[in-house]
């Protein structure tokens, strides 16, 4: 396996957090599972010109799209066919950042997947042809950040009180609310949720669940003996048994379960 990872710096950094080159051809041929993060995510694939994703009871339904796509902010899992993932270069763009890119439609990709070229046109196309090209992983980052920087449109900032929300909701000191928020921004809550979904792809309160959500697994990474009422009492729910049940809404499996399939973080393979 072989995975290179760069964070652009600014001015393209603030709005994308990560760029990544993943490469692994002895990865098994199975379905897999992708937990919800709430991020948007460009994708290339760069074995074949598709990207295929699953959803339905047992991951019956297969949809396909180009082998350029975008991943809008997700509240659930969905799955993958990892014979995809053997060579694929990838965009994680920080939280309200894809808006500096596509406007209003992040709100319509949430949990949505979508090809590039609906939005971009044959320039779509030409993102991937550049980072094909480009002779090593690093340089196929650059590649790709130099496409997105071409496309950042510095008049679509984000909504001031939108980046002291996310600011706000990811302070690791307290654990502040919808409530918490619009009391001290002063506005309307639903002139700001109307904001923040716009320019984020969730709502207010789901981005915060699945934030919550994503919190849990840090502490599951970091623990060698993970006790689930210390993690749920440290990542902000009422009881264990709250956090068992947000947990298998997102992941579609315990907390437990989870620990023991998973491969990586986020990811869980169903099968193989």
């Amino acid at each position: 396996m072989h995975f290179v990872t760069y964070a652009p710096p600014p001015p393209l950094g603030r709005f994308i957090s990560l760029l990544w080159y993943y490469a692994a051809p002895e990865l098994p041929d199975l379905l897999e599972r992708v937990l919800p993060n709430g991020s948007v995510s460009l994708l290339i694939n760069l074995a074949e010109d598709e990207l295929r994703w699953y959803d339905g009871d047992g991951a019956s339904r297969c949809h396909r799209v180009s082998g350029v796509a975008l991943c809008g902010a997700h509240a659930e899992h969905f799955t993958i066919d990892t014979a995809e993932q053997r060579l694929i270069v990838g965009a994680e763009f920080a939280p309200g950042g894809a808006y500096s890119f596509f406007g209003p439609e992040v709100e319509a990709l949430g949990g949505a997947h979508v090809s590039l070229d609906a939005l971009w046109g044959r320039e779509a196309a030409l993102v991937r042809e550049r980072v094909l090209e480009a002779p090593t992983p690093d340089a196929k980052l650059r590649a790709l950040g130099a496409a997105l920087a071409a496309r950042l449109d510095r008049s679509r900032e984000r909504d001031p009180a939108v980046a002291f929300a996310l600011a706000a909701f990811a302070d690791p000191e307290r654990a502040y609310t919808v409530g918490d928020v619009t009391g001290q921004l002063g506005i309307p809550p639903k002139r700001f949720i109307r904001s923040f979904t716009e320019q984020v792809g969730l709502t207010p309160k789901r981005y915060c669940r699945v934030r919550r959500f994503q919190q849990a697994l840090t502490a599951i990474e970091r623990g060698e003996r993970v006790s689930w009422a210390g993690v749920a009492a440290a990542c902000g729910y009422y009881d264990q048994a709250h956090f068992i049940h947000d947990f298998r809404a997102f992941a579609g499996l315990t907390p437990t379960e989870y620990t023991a399939r998973r491969r990586e973080r986020n990811h869980v393979p169903l099968g193989g």
